[in-house]
């Protein structure tokens, strides 16, 4: 016969209830990539650009965004050991942009807009150093010269940049055995809140 009191005492993803989680039943090692030190700040840059659009004049604006399917992406150009397994590292972070002629959607330039940047983290020589979760919050470009063939436009940059050291290593974690889906239902249950956007 089938035990539902069984079954809900079964530990399950989800909060641990009042009373506490019960214990482990064993001892897992799992590979999973381990940050070992995070930081975000928000950067603001102006950068100019001279691109081949026409019909624009002095003091127009431009629209700027992310390049589709881009990622603002970081190359660790120096490390300094500045004791207690933490380093300065100075980074080179690029950002590929795409500005648009507001007239003419059809002309579009594709951009680099580059940067450095130093920030401290706790990191071992092995840990890769991304800032692939790094966003733009704004891009607002106006033209500040204009040509027949050309113009030159001023952007004014924001963005939310965040760097990760992240390393592939081997846990020990305490576990309750495999996962094991519940049946569906048809009304939704309390879904938990989505992360916090860490730059807003």
């Amino acid at each position: 016969m089938f035990d539902n009191k069984m079954t809900r005492q079964q530990p399950s993803p989800g909060e641990c209830p009042p009373e506490g989680c019960p214990p482990p039943t064993r001892i897992e090692c799992i590979a999973v990539d381990k940050v070992y030190d995070s930081c975000f700040q928000v950067d603001d840059r102006t950068r100019t650009f001279t691109v081949e659009f026409t019909g624009l004049e002095v003091g127009d604006l431009v629209t700027c965004g992310l390049t589709e399917g881009g990622v603002i992406s970081c190359t660790e150009v120096s490390r300094t050991d500045v004791g207690g397994g933490f380093f300065s590292i100075t980074l080179l972070v690029t950002v590929p942009l795409t500005i648009t002629n507001p007239e003419d959607d059809t002309q579009t330039e594709d951009v680099t807009f580059n940067f450095t940047k130093t920030v401290t983290l706790c990191a071992p020589e092995e840990a890769a150093i991304t800032c692939a979760e790094s966003t733009l919050i704004n891009c607002s470009c106006v033209v500040t010269e204009a040509t027949d063939t050309d113009v030159t436009i001023s952007c004014d940059i924001q963005i939310c940049l965040v760097v990760k050291a992240i390393l592939n290593v081997q846990l020990l974690v305490p576990s309750y055995g495999f996962c094991q889906p519940a049946p569906c239902v048809t009304l939704p249950g309390v879904c938990p809140p989505a992360p916090p956007a860490q730059c807003f």
